[in-house]
């Protein structure tokens, strides 16, 4: 069995690059009963199978715009505050990524003389609305100056179209200063022709995350993403994308 060295993982949050400030985390998925037991039941009454999922990070303090303080301190029990996406084994196209739509808990700041300052344990919650933590691949991570289309990535375990729900979420962490951009993922059965599967608002003019779901549908086997440039500034535009397919596991 190999092992995987956790070092090369980026953290995305909002939008933000945080990624030198975690300095660990940890992603849990479980679907927690919700109690309806009344005062006078002789019994524990609940309904199962709502799904909660939570990504949690240990934080080191910076008060600088940006950066890991104001970043987290804004996004206290904002439930527009976006996405958390962490890249799991790096940068490259295809890697595994998980991703969440959060309410942060909040912040813990500690610190003393022979040690750092914390933010404490960060903790990012999702409950019933979503699907969780989405467990998909990146298909994007760095920076453009005009339109692009990357290469097709093949979706693990797929053999072809599945009719599912899926997500794209975009990490929009250097924004231009005229340029705009669309951003759209786009699936193919053979690699050749695309079709447009998912299509971001956010234009690339400020930092931000967004998730946009397609309910349901056919997805075929490989995925891309193109990035359609308006303007001529040549403008560097940095963003990340994580998508997410259903799928059935069979053992």
């Amino acid at each position: 069995m190999s092992k995987i060295s956790a070092k090369n993982a980026v953290i995305l949050v909002g939008g933000y690059n945080l990624s030198t400030y975690f300095t660990n985390y940890e992603v849990t998925e479980s679907h927690n009963p919700i109690d309806v037991t009344g005062f006078t039941d002789g019994c524990n009454n609940a309904i199962p199978g709502i799904y909660s999922g939570s990504i949690t990070g240990n934080a080191i303090w910076d008060n600088t715009a940006g950066k890991s303080y104001p970043v987290l301190k804004e996004l206290v029990g904002s439930t527009t505050g976006g996405s958390i996406t962490i890249l799991l084994e790096g940068t490259t196209a295809g890697q595994k990524t998980v991703s969440l739509p959060y309410t942060e808990g909040g912040i813990t700041i500690s610190g003393s003389p022979t040690t750092h300052i914390s933010l404490g344990s960060i903790n990012f919650s999702a409950y019933g609305a979503y699907e969780g933590v989405e467990n998909g691949i990146l298909l994007h991570h760095g920076a453009v100056t005009d339109s692009t289309t990357d290469a097709g990535v093949l979706f693990p375990q797929t053999d072809g179209a599945v009719t599912s729900k899926c997500a794209g979420t975009i990490h929009i962490w250097a924004a231009c200063a005229t340029d705009t951009y669309v951003v759209k993922i786009q699936d193919s059965a053979d690699d050749a022709s695309y079709n447009d599967l998912v299509t971001f608002t956010l234009d690339g003019s400020a930092v931000g995350s967004e998730r946009v779901a397609v309910a349901s549908g056919s997805v075929d086997k490989y995925v891309r993403v193109v990035a359609a440039r308006t303007g001529a500034a040549g403008d560097s535009f940095g963003f990340s994308v994580h998508f997410w397919r259903e799928q059935t596991v069979t053992t």
